[in-house]
């Protein structure tokens, strides 16, 4: 009796242990699919290499990734001036929610223009810096898994 009692514990005891292993695996999964997304299969890049205050600036960002990229609603993109290094510009509280408003799917292009004469830009090298959401959906709460970069650009 104390046997049977013993092998069924046992029995028990093993699908509870199988289990856990395979719920550990779908999270190392999970984490490991997110983590081999490609930053270059996503390009993002100006119409030109140089521009002045008074210019539009085109980007076109193509997501040749096998995943959705979205961006935020308050700051899509931040604009970084070469010193050192590489800095931001600074950037108000956006005051509204930052949620999912635009997406890329895979094997698709977006473009879209800034109008340099509204922000002062120093005479220098920049980029853009866009924080990307990987496979996040239109609406949702917006959060940074990759930041993407553009070509450089000089401001003239």
């Amino acid at each position: 009796m104390k046997k049977k009692t013993k092998l069924k514990e046992m029995k028990v005891l093993s699908y509870v242990f199988l289990a856990f292993v395979f719920i550990i695996g779908i999270i190392f999964y999970s984490k490991f699919e997110k983590s081999s997304f490609s930053i270059e299969k996503v390009k993002v890049f100006t119409e030109r290499n140089d521009y002045s205050q008074a210019d539009e600036l085109k980007v076109e960002i193509e997501n040749k990734e096998s995943k959705t990229i979205c961006f935020s609603s308050c700051y899509p993109y931040m604009i970084q001036v070469k010193n050192n290094g590489w800095d931001n510009y600074f950037y108000s509280d956006c005051g509204k929610e930052n949620i999912i408003e635009t997406c890329i799917d895979p094997n698709q292009l977006k473009a879209f223009a800034i109008t340099l004469s509204e922000m002062f830009l120093e005479p220098a090298m920049h980029r853009l810096a866009i924080p990307a959401c990987i496979g996040c959906a239109i609406g949702e709460q917006f959060r940074v898994d990759k930041i993407i970069y553009s070509n450089e650009f000089e401001i003239k």
